[in-house]
């Protein structure tokens, strides 16, 4: 996917829809159409333009029930900086990618089925490439925003509660208490791509009947294995610069996560082990931005700033490829290490 010009800004009646997906992801275009003040196929042809574009998607993620987060700070040899990179891009089980400055050339977000398994990931597999000389290693606790939760806030009050009542309807379909099944494979990969196929084209992939798959999305989706998401390009919301702190909390995270967890620059906020027991990451319009963050911050009186660094080339998030442009131009599922089986 390529942008028409790295200067596009989305337009406030397409953060609308945006919005709309974010609260609803599957919702057909009718359903948007009764919401937003546009007809669906208008809504439909701004929706594929954001997409040729690769400004904005929808993604499934099928992370499953029991897992960890990891978050590693990674320093490479200065020849083999590129190619750690592209190791990193095509790892499954991390979910988050960035290469940053400062003393560590990537920050990344993995997902693994237990400590064990994170621990074979950082000091076997990563640990035996000769491009990489150190990783630093914290395991998240408590997450009080991420990605799935940031919304640009185009919606109104009762748009919103029109299209969250609509998506809870679809969600209480019965659980299925049964974990991820071998034949899910073809369906999980053709909504990690497009998590707005429709159930015609996810039928013919899969080999099986619409039917079948409406049920099956509705029992991995109750029992909160499989999530979607839609997520826009930094730029393209006029929030080109991430900046990634590490915090150290004195008193209780939770209640700095509740706090800070409404602020609008927030994208990742999550408690962690280490001296730096809180990771905090905003999205900025400018990199001066970053002091005033500094400033709120440290206006409450429990928290201290360790360290702070900038993202130079947010790479992938949630599977989602990026390009130096900072739109969408790939994919590689999201998979757990370690998990074995279908998430493998």
């Amino acid at each position: 996917m390529k942008p028409e010009s790295d200067a596009f800004v989305i337009a406030e009646s397409d953060l609308e829809i945006i919005n709309a997906l974010q609260l609803n992801p599957r919702a057909s275009w009718t359903q948007l159409s009764s919401v937003l003040d546009m007809d669906s196929t208008t809504i439909a042809r701004r929706w594929r333009r954001l997409v040729s574009n690769g400004h904005s998607w929808v993604n499934a993620v099928a992370i499953g029930r029991t897992h960890i987060f990891g978050y590693l700070m990674i320093r490479t040899t200065q020849d083999s900086v590129a190619d750690v990179g592209e190791l990193l891009r095509q790892l499954s089980c991390a979910y988050l990618l960035a290469r940053t400055e400062g003393e560590f050339e990537y920050f990344v977000g993995v997902v693994s089925a237990d400590q064990k398994s994170l621990d074979t990931l950082v000091c076997e597999h990563l640990a035996a490439d000769p491009g990489i000389l150190s990783i630093r290693s914290r395991v998240g606790v408590k997450v009080y925003r991420d990605g799935f939760s940031w919304e640009p806030g185009a919606l109104g009050q009762a748009g919103r509660a029109r299209l969250a009542t609509a998506s809870t309807q679809v969600a209480a379909a019965p659980a299925d208490p049964t974990e991820f099944r071998e034949s899910d494979g073809a369906l999980l990969e053709a909504l990690g791509r497009d998590g707005r196929a429709s159930y015609a084209r996810l039928a013919a992939i899969c080999g099986t009947n619409e039917t079948a798959i409406r049920r099956r999305l509705a029992q991995l989706t109750a029992s909160q294995q499989l999530i979607f998401r839609c997520d826009v390009s930094q730029q393209a919301v006029g929030s080109p610069f991430e900046v990634i702190f590490d915090v150290a909390v004195d008193g209780s995270t939770d209640e700095l996560g509740q706090l800070v967890s409404s602020w609008p620059e927030i994208r990742l906020l999550v408690a962690t082990t280490g001296t730096a027991n809180m990771l905090i990451s905003v999205w900025l319009s400018s990199l001066t931005q970053s002091l005033v963050v500094e400033d709120r911050l440290r206006r409450i009186g429990s928290v201290r700033i360790l360290d702070r660094r900038v993202s130079l080339y947010p790479m992938k998030r949630f599977g989602q490829l990026l390009g130096p442009s900072g739109v969408a131009e790939g994919h590689v599922p999201v998979a757990i290490w370690g998990a074995g089986g279908i998430l493998r």
